[in-house]
């Protein structure tokens, strides 16, 4: 099976000219959703999670794009970094493609959020994610990664 080594992007912010300056790190990853008559959607990137449970996608940019949100819904307790509340969400399914690893489809649960905005991308929780990958998080400074890489590796004897 291929495998896929990322690496983590580190950003440097100031959001508070008052405050500290803050360290982003991010490990995202090309992906493509498939519709339910099987065409392939860019989605640009998704962002693997690991504070994460669940993937989740915005509803409304999954609509936008053509993909399945199941119209049975339900409110779920949602913790984020920025709080607690409750959402309503789609339990469904993505179908997904990462071109760098390979053709394969992988099917992953996935919340379908009506409080995401649009403009978050998918973000790929361990629920079933970390089923169908080994996922091995290194920090170590590298030359095309300063801040580390993820490196992905499909489960052999995942659907």
């Amino acid at each position: 099976m291929p495998t896929h080594r990322l690496p983590i992007t580190r950003t440097v912010t100031d959001p508070d000219p008052n405050g500290p300056i803050r360290t982003i790190l991010r490990a995202a990853v090309r992906v493509e959703a498939l519709t339910p008559a099987g065409l392939a959607v860019a989605l640009d990137y998704a962002v693997i999670d690991t504070g994460a449970s669940y993937t989740t996608m915005s509803a409304v940019r999954a609509r936008a794009r053509g993909l399945a949100v199941p119209t049975e819904a339900s409110r779920v307790p949602l913790t984020t970094a920025g709080g607690r509340g409750t959402a309503v969400v789609h339990d469904g399914q993505l179908r997904l493609r990462f071109p760098e690893l390979s053709a394969r489809v992988y099917t992953l649960y996935c919340l379908f959020s009506e409080a995401m905005p649009p403009n978050t991308p998918l973000l790929l929780g361990l629920n079933n994610f970390i089923d169908v990958f080994r996922v091995t998080l290194d920090g170590r400074f590298a030359p095309d990664a300063p801040a580390g890489h993820v490196l992905l590796e499909p489960d052999a004897a995942s659907p």
